[in-house]
């Protein structure tokens, strides 16, 4: 008998997202991710049960590293900091942004649940967001998230004119935040 190949959770998870990012996540199966790491199954089994725990820990490092690019892209401006991250994230992971968020899957619920919290929190770091409420704040960022996402998406598609450079997405980005946040002040001072 060989020797027994033995591979940590983190050499199985990276696998898994190199498929995830090819192929989609719909199309991780642990045969797959065996036959990428050259070995047979058995090794994947010793370290998740099956593929839905190996998924929950594959959304534990999308998690991640939408995460890593929200703290690359910080600027102090949380709109501006989102969109950067979500931009990118759509630019260098274009089929994984597209499985997530194009198709009908439960992947995003997770990925919600652990994101807005931590959105919500740069945005009451934010001194041009003072004076929102946590509800108020729910608002501006469901209506910021609604325009970056679809903008997002049209990068990922490929759908935008060629000569738009980042930095052109970002001033629109920038000047429908500033909109949204003027919006919401006027709103709020009416209902004084």
């Amino acid at each position: 008998m060989g020797p027994k190949i033995k591979f940590t959770k983190e050499q199985i998870i990276d696998a898994a997202f190199e498929i995830a990012n090819t192929e989609g996540i719909d199309n991780i199966t642990m045969r797959k991710i065996a036959e990428k790491m050259g070995s047979s199954v058995a090794p994947i089994y010793l370290n998740f049960k099956d593929v839905n725990e190996l998924i929950e820990a594959l959304m534990d490092r999308i998690v991640g590293v939408s995460q890593q690019l929200l703290i690359e892209e910080s600027t102090g401006n949380p709109f501006d900091d989102i969109g950067r991250a979500s931009l990118r994230f759509a630019r260098e992971y274009s089929v994984l942004f597209r499985n997530l968020v194009m198709k009908n899957n439960s992947y995003m619920k997770g990925y919600n649940e652990q994101m807005l919290p931590v959105l919500i929190q740069e945005m009451k770091n934010d001194p041009e967001l003072e004076g929102f409420t946590v509800d108020e704040l729910n608002t501006i960022l469901l209506k910021m998230r609604i325009f970056q996402l679809g903008l997002s998406v049209m990068v990922a598609n490929g759908l935008l004119p060629e000569d738009y450079k980042n930095q052109d997405l970002m001033d629109i980005l920038s000047s429908t935040a500033d909109d949204v946040i003027l919006s919401a002040r006027i709103r709020k001072s009416q209902l004084k």
